[in-house]
């Protein structure tokens, strides 16, 4: 029996009401196209939903950032990253912010399913729209930088993609984890927390246990990382080991800690995507879409 579950799912209720107070205070980017709750799985379910963003007026093809929301695995709809994703726009992307299954009712598996159904769909309805599908690139932060991370594994191993059974459709050219969580099985209470409600009572017996620990999964033809923490980042240390982990496999990544103040406050968890217009965010975001420029085809770049 998961008695943890009940106490993070009081935890994320109040997380709700935050972020619906936040979303009401602040002001969307103008200009920018909004195409919201399209179906990736017909259904009929919110959990099957995803937006698309691109600045008006485009012409040509823009490249694409898919972005994946946090929560905790219990909590998160894609609207609560949408002014985020909205910057991410403006800084000349099209944009995919997607919904997912949360682990209130399904184990993780299901979530990582649900994020390569919405891959397939992209890969197969993405020339309907402004995209270059040659530099396409995947953001997430918290909960979503831990599945934006076994993403990127899954779709170069065999293996994890016969345990998640999942097939890739799309290429990644880098990777953003923004205070992503990557390791749920070393001892730490607010992570290890989460196992039960995404691997089931007994989470070691679980053949995907391995792989809640990136340290597990990391190998060397991952895509570029571009990793962001802070000094208020109450996961601070997940951001440093992934940094590390990288670094051991000689995988290509640059890691951006901010420990500079905001009214006299430590940037938070995931700062730039709940205040993408503060001074930091305005940085940050500026600084992570030029390293993705960075890598786009060479026979692409302006």
């Amino acid at each position: 029996m998961d008695v943890f579950k009940p106490i993070l799912l009081k935890f994320w209720s109040f997380v709700e009401k935050s972020d619906a107070k936040r979303i009401a205070s602040q002001t969307p980017t103008p200009g920018i196209t909004q195409l919201c709750d399209i179906p990736y799985v017909e259904d009929g379910k919110r959990e099957h939903l995803l937006d698309i963003y691109y600045p008006e007026g485009t012409k040509g093809k823009l490249p694409v950032i898919v972005d994946v929301h946090g929560g905790g695995w219990l909590y998160g709809y894609k609207e609560i990253n949408k002014y985020y994703c909205l910057k991410l726009a403006e800084k000349g992307f099209l944009v995919a912010s997607i919904n997912y299954r949360l682990a209130v009712n399904c184990s993780i598996k299901e979530q990582i399913q649900d994020i390569f159904s919405a891959f397939s769909w992209l890969h197969e309805n993405l020339s309907e729209y402004p995209a270059d599908t040659d530099n396409i690139f995947l953001v997430g932060d918290s909960a979503g930088g831990q599945f934006v991370c076994l993403s990127a594994a899954i779709c170069g191993n065999e293996r994890m993609q016969k345990d998640f059974d999942v097939a890739p459709s799309l290429c990644f050219r880098a990777i953003g984890a923004i205070c992503p969580a990557v390791d749920l099985c070393s001892p730490n209470f607010m992570m290890n927390a989460n196992l039960k409600s995404l691997l089931g009572d007994k989470p070691k017996e679980n053949p995907l246990y391995k792989y809640m620990d990136y340290t597990n999964v990391a190998y060397l033809g991952l895509p570029p990382f571009y990793i962001v923490s802070a000094s208020g980042d109450f996961i601070q240390t997940q951001a440093k080991k992934l940094h590390a982990i990288l670094d051991r496999h000689g995988v290509e990544n640059v890691f951006c800690f901010y420990t500079e103040r905001l009214n006299g406050k430590k940037l938070p968890h995931v700062f730039s995507v709940v205040d993408p217009y503060s001074p930091p965010a305005t940085r940050e975001i500026k600084t992570m879409t030029d390293f993705f420029k960075s890598k786009l085809r060479e026979r692409e770049r302006a």
